[in-house]
């Protein structure tokens, strides 16, 4: 009995020697674990915006303005350049106080500044004396667009510096007017053209007249009595009371049309 416990403990003794061996055997021969593989993934693209965009607004043309050259001299022009930017061009370089008040009319908003140059402009009584010279009588036999031009610019200098009740200067200003107005330049061999444009050109300074002093502009028509421009003075008063007549008809008609009805 005691060899058969003896041998049952050596077998049970082997067994697990040969247990515990072959265990060590399958850990040294386990393969050794691998560093998992990093993969480089591509950076997520970015959102794209699903906002519609609303399309930039085009950028505005450049603007016009006079050219340094004009033709017939040096210098080319660019392709913006207007025919009546090259005609004052002209003008404003035989007048250049004409250009200084085509500047303070194209900028309506003036500092302080620049108003009170602008106001030495209407007061200055040379530029008075350009402008009889000017409308007084015509500088060529046909009068051309420049000289036009010219005219009207002059016009609208007077209506400024009519219209500035503040101007010293306005006395003087208005005996220019009424120089102008009785001053008989419709010389002998005058175009017909040239005699309307004379005539027209009093018919505004008439009216500029009278719209700021009536009453001498009532007067100058019986001052022009007796004289050659009588019929001419006549006429122009006539059509300018007219004129005042249809003004103050069309007046009270659209104050009908926008009073209330019963």
């Amino acid at each position: 009995m005691k060899i058969t416990r003896s041998l049952f403990v050596i077998v049970g003794l082997v067994t697990l020697a040969f247990i515990v061996a072959a265990q060590d055997g399958s850990e040294d021969g386990a393969p050794a674990p691998t560093a998992p593989l990093k993969v480089a993934l591509p950076a997520p693209a970015p959102a794209r915006d699903t906002t519609p965009r609303r399309p930039l607004p085009p950028s505005p043309p450049a603007l016009l303005a006079a050219p340094e050259e004009v033709p017939g001299e040096e210098g080319a022009h660019g392709p913006f350049t207007t025919t009546t930017d090259l005609l004052k061009a002209r003008i404003f370089k035989a007048a250049p106080e004409l250009a200084r008040f085509d500047y303070f009319r194209e900028h309506v908003l003036l500092d302080s500044h620049a108003r009170k140059d602008y106001e030495a402009l209407l007061a200055d009584t040379r530029m008075y004396e350009q402008l009889r010279r000017t409308l007084a009588s015509p500088t060529e036999t046909e009068p051309s667009l420049e000289s036009s031009i010219e005219r009207l610019m002059r016009i609208d200098f007077l209506r400024e510096a009519l219209a500035w009740r503040q101007n010293p200067a306005r006395e003087q200003l208005l005996a220019t007017v009424e120089g102008l107005l009785l001053e008989d330049s419709f010389q002998p061999g005058l175009s017909l053209h040239t005699r309307r444009s004379m005539a027209a050109t009093r018919m505004e300074l008439y009216e500029l007249f009278a719209d700021q002093e009536p009453e001498r502009a009532r007067a100058l028509v019986e001052t022009a009595k007796g004289t050659s421009l009588e019929k001419l003075i006549q006429h122009i008063a006539a059509r300018n009371q007219r004129r005042l007549v249809k003004e103050q008809e069309l007046s009270l008609q659209a104050q009908a049309r926008r009073a209330p009805t019963p």
